[in-house]
C-alpha cells in the first residue's frame, strides 16, 4: 500500500513507476555536528546580517498592485479619459454662447484648464498615493470622478458641437 492515499487511485498493484516518481521524504533535522556549529566570529557576522543592517528582508520588499486595484485603476482611468474628451467637446460647444460673457483668450484658457483637470487629477492621485493603501487611492479617484463631471457636455449634449 502507498504512503499517500491520493496516489492510490492512480496506481495498480505492482506499479513501480509511481514509487520512482515520488520524492524522498524530508529528512529530520539531526543534532548539530561540531563542523556545523559556527564559531563566535561567524555567529556575530550572521547576527549582523540577520538584524537587517544593510540587507533587506523579504518583508521589506514592496508589494505589487493587486488585481482588483489594477482593474479599478483601469476603469477609473477610462472614466477620466472620457471626462477629458467630454470637457473638450462641451467647451467647444459652449464657446459661441460664452463669448458674450468672457473675452476669447480668457475663455480658451479656462476651457483648456477644464480639459486638462481630469488628467491632472488622475496623475496627481496616482503619484501622491503611491505609498498609501489601495482604498485611499481608489476613493480619491472616485471623489475626483464625482467632482470633475463635464457638465457642459452632460447638460447640453456637447452644446451642438457634435
Amino acid at each position: 500500500m502507498n504512503s499517500h492515499p491520493e496516489d492510490d487511485a492512480l496506481s495498480w498493484e505492482g506499479d513501480d513507476a509511481l514509487e520512482a516518481r515520488r520524492p524522498e521524504p524530508a529528512r529530520r533535522a539531526s543534532a548539530p555536528t561540531p563542523e556545523s556549529v559556527p564559531t563566535m566570529s561567524e555567529a556575530a557576522r550572521q547576527g549582523a546580517v540577520g538584524s537587517g543592517e544593510g540587507v533587506p528582508d523579504a518583508d521589506d520588499e514592496p508589494q505589487g498592485i493587486g488585481t482588483v486595484t489594477l482593474v479599478m485603476l483601469g476603469i477609473l482611468g477610462g472614466v477620466y479619459l472620457l471626462y477629458t474628451i467630454g470637457w473638450a467637446i462641451g467647451g467647444v460647444g459652449m464657446q459661441a454662447k460664452a463669448m458674450f460673457m468672457l473675452p476669447g483668450p480668457l475663455y480658451l484658457a479656462s476651457m483648456w484648464i477644464a480639459v486638462l483637470a481630469p488628467a491632472l487629477w488622475f496623475v496627481a492621485t496616482v503619484m501622491l498615493t503611491r505609498g498609501a493603501k489601495d482604498w485611499v487611492r481608489i476613493s480619491t479617484l472616485v471623489v475626483g470622478a464625482a467632482l470633475l463631471v463635464p457638465w457642459p457636455f452632460v447638460v447640453a449634449g456637447g452644446g451642438g458641437a457634435l
